[in-house]
């Protein structure tokens, strides 16, 4: 149990209204998504805990650990089940620049290609993938172009890590927001998941199926994490008492 990482955690029903501040801050923000494997992932690195500014959790199980003790949050994703349609929405309706980074270079292509057949006047300004050699390089490119809203899909905790450096390093504010997988499933197809499977809230048995490393996480770490979790969290009410 981690207090601090915790009280960072924000229901789903408050990301536009935390979006709209990050827009109108005359500072970068870092916003970004946690599930069972990547929790952990980032209560190991203290500035994960530290320099990100917003954390959302983007599935089912952590919610539901979560509400057992702490403040009732909702889920939020970046993915078409949840915001992340209605934000590229906005980023397209208010012209704002984007810059795209993250998955394989032959992924971030396909993947901007998708979205720029569902979103055709989304502002892309800047893209790339996710294996950066040359972070200065990278920077200096990025304050040449000034995107207002950065994406970026490395996966935990490297794109926890790259987007506190934008955040410290970037001349110019950005909103720089997380996605995990989202590009490497947008470069399969515009929507990755079936609509039945979103109905059903059953979007992690789709990625469990086709993915081997989701796989290995979901019966290797999740049940890991659940135990610990609880053990955790269970001690921490009882020393209260």
């Amino acid at each position: 149990m981690n207090k601090k990482l915790n009280n960072k955690i924000h229901s789903g029903d408050s990301f536009f209204t935390i979006q709209k501040s990050a827009f109108e801050s005359k500072k970068s923000t870092v916003i970004s998504f946690l599930n069972p494997f990547s929790y952990y992932e980032v209560v190991k690195e203290e500035s994960l805990i530290n320099d990100v500014d917003v954390y959302f959790s983007d599935g089912a199980l952590l919610c539901i650990l979560h509400n057992l003790f702490l403040p009732k949050i909702t889920r939020a994703s970046f993915d078409y089940s949840s915001i992340a349609e209605s934000f590229l929405r906005y980023v397209e309706l208010k012209n704002k620049r984007i810059a795209i980074i993250g998955a394989t270079a032959d992924e971030n292509f396909h993947a901007v290609t998708n979205l720029k057949k569902q979103f055709p006047n989304l502002n892309i300004v800047y893209q790339r993938d996710g294996y950066i050699k040359n972070l200065g390089e990278t920077i200096t490119e990025l304050d040449q172009l000034k995107p207002e809203v950065v994406l970026v899909g490395m996966g935990t905790p490297y794109q926890e890590r790259f987007s506190i450096n934008l955040k410290q390093q970037l001349n110019n504010p950005a909103v720089i927001i997380t996605c995990g997988g989202f590009l490497t499933q947008t470069s399969i197809k515009p929507d990755y998941y079936h609509p039945v499977i979103k109905k059903l809230g059953l979007r992690w048995l789709q990625r469990m199926i086709l993915h081997k490393h989701v796989r290995e996480r979901v019966l290797n770490k999740y049940p890991k994490f659940t135990v610990s979790y609880l053990y955790k969290m269970i001690g921490y009410k009882l020393a209260k008492k």
